[in-house]
This record gives C-alpha cells, structure tokens and sequence, in this order.
C-alpha cells in the first residue's frame, strides 16, 4: 500500500520517519529549554512534527496536493514515533494486522 500510495519502497519510508522523529525528538528538546513549562510537551511534539514533515516534503519530492497530504498524515505518524517510540507503532500495527485476518501463511 506504501509502495503503490508514495512510489518509493517500505524501507525508505521507514527510514524517513526513523529520521524525522530524530529531528522532531532533538528540535524538541532544544524548544522545551526555550519555551514556558506550561506549554503541553506533546502538542510542541505534533506542531514540530507537522512543520519539519511538510517541509521535508517540499523539499525533497514533488510539490503536489497528494504529497502534501501525505506529509500532513505522515506527520502524525512522525510525532507518535518521536513521543512514543517504534515499539509502540509496530504493537499497534501488529494488532490491527491480526485482527484483520493479515495473519501469516
């Protein structure tokens, strides 16, 4: 589905997010020196997530409303992967997956 929704393999998607999170988590970190306590940590995580995945997008592939959106629902995907990890995405895919009926053969 990745493959045939974005024209690029599994794997490089995989490692955009991997990369993106790294940059949201660091960017992040820097910004909750910044700004005031009160802020919620993780809506700073989502409106960064949001910013560097659209730009990224921008920067790197076509500008188009399908890209775009893309990197709006890709963005969200970032942000849970920075607050949460790769464990968590892969249990809830893992569930899904199963409860689907996509088990193995």
């Amino acid at each position: 589905m990745i493959l045939s929704l974005l024209g690029t393999s599994t794997a490089s998607v995989i490692g955009a997010i991997g990369i993106l999170a790294s940059f949201v988590s660091i960017i992040t970190e820097v910004l909750k020196g910044i700004i005031p306590k009160s802020f919620p940590t993780k809506l700073l995580v989502l409106i960064i997530s949001l910013i560097i995945t659209v730009l990224a997008i921008i920067l790197f592939c076509d500008i188009s409303f399908k890209m775009l959106a893309a990197g709006i629902i890709g963005s969200f995907v970032v942000s849970f992967v920075s607050m949460y990890g790769f464990d968590s995405l892969k249990s809830i895919f893992d569930r899904f997956t199963k409860s689907n009926g996509g088990g193995e053969d």
